[in-house]
């Protein structure tokens, strides 16, 4: 039963996801196409999906909501990883290549890089053992925890006061932030109690996802001083270890409530816009001419809904962060059409405002 367990974890959190990343790949550019960015690639699509089936099934059902949520799910998302794996394999036939890893690329790595690396390595690892044997409890959990309980139990979302256990009108505040329901349906695949997803199988995927994203942002900020990457690395890693300072971090969400939405939207999604900006306007005096940027707005696009699984402030912070650095470069590079381009992406954004709007009504 525990093989089959960690054989279902293995397909949801990274098959799956990884064979959905496989499709706004396809619009990046060559050098893009890394595992890495493949893989924060496919949670962002993961997370974009949940909510366009999830937010319909909240809003519309009262009873059955999770498995209905959970079917449609299950079929669009294998759908779509079938779609990225055939389409990949079809074009890889026609020239179409993904930027693996390699031995060669390995040994073209100096020593002090290596040592650097395995430095960074280490501390990761450290900090996933320490949240998965150390799980941090606090009075969230009573929420966010049971909620995902309650949907597997009950087979209804968020209909239910987890305080008092009686039924309650939508609750709309949190209705539209689905991070729990996604627990409880990795759980409900896995055979595993929602809460042990929560504390202890999110982290082992929240943490490494987290500092892909921090690994692609060091390679567009010291792009020409490759040696540096893992130097930032450990940098990073070390001030999540010694971010709690306040209970308000987002270091300290990051390991003490890593399962959290909040610690999502300050982790994943808000650094991922910077990433996704940084990655459209490197190096280049004419961004339009370089191939490769759909795929980027795409992925904002995406990422701008993709927020609304963590909580629903973050949807209005990544619209906001979108904008702003949208008006900047539009201004660094004299040109309209990059405001156009950042306003398409927004579109997710408004949608989900208005419906939470409508819906608070």
């Amino acid at each position: 039963m525990i093989v089959l367990k960690i054989i279902s974890l293995i397909i949801w959190l990274v098959i799956i996801p990884t064979c959905m990343g496989l499709l706004p790949a396809i619009l990046m550019p060559e050098q893009e196409r890394t595992p890495g960015v493949i893989f924060i690639s496919g949670y962002t699509v993961m997370f974009t999906l949940f909510e366009l089936i999830g937010i319909p099934v909240v809003i519309a059902t009262v009873y059955h909501g999770f498995s209905l949520l959970s079917r449609l799910f299950i079929v669009s998302s294998l759908v779509l990883a079938l779609l990225g794996a055939v389409i990949t394999a079809a074009k890889r036939k026609k020239g179409y290549r993904l930027n693996l890893w390699s031995y060669s690329r390995f040994q073209q790595i100096s020593l002090e890089e290596k040592v650097c690396f395995l430095i960074f390595a280490v501390i990761v690892v450290f900090q996933m053992y320490m949240a998965f044997t150390r799980a941090s409890f606090d009075g969230d959990d009573a929420y966010y925890s049971v909620q995902g309980l309650i949907a597997q139990q009950h087979d209804t979302l968020y209909r239910i006061n987890p305080n008092t256990g009686r039924s309650s009108p939508l609750d709309v505040r949190h209705a539209m932030a689905l991070i729990p329901v996604w627990e409880a349906f990795i759980g409900e695949m896995s055979g595993i109690h929602p809460t042990i997803i929560a504390h202890s199988v999110a982290p082992l995927i929240l943490l490494p996802l987290t500092y892909m994203v921090y690994f692609r942002i060091g390679e567009k900020l010291f792009d020409g001083k490759k040696d540096m990457i893992p130097v930032f690395m450990i940098i990073m890693a070390l001030f999540q270890m010694f971010g709690n300072v306040s209970i308000y971090t987002n270091e300290t969400f990051l390991l003490t409530r890593t399962w959290q939405g909040k610690s999502v939207a300050g982790n994943f999604i808000i650094p991922m816009v910077f990433w996704i900006f940084l990655s459209l306007f490197e190096k280049k005096d004419n961004w339009s001419k370089k191939q490769g940027n759909a795929g980027y707005w795409i992925m904002l696009a995406c990422l701008n809904l993709a927020a609304g699984v963590s909580s629903s402030l973050a949807v209005l912070l990544s619209a906001l962060l979108t904008a702003g650095l949208a008006v900047l470069f539009a201004v660094k590079e004299r040109r309209f059409s990059v405001l156009v381009w950042a306003g398409l992406s927004c579109i997710p954004s408004a949608a989900y405002v208005l419906t939470y709007l409508v819906i608070s009504r």
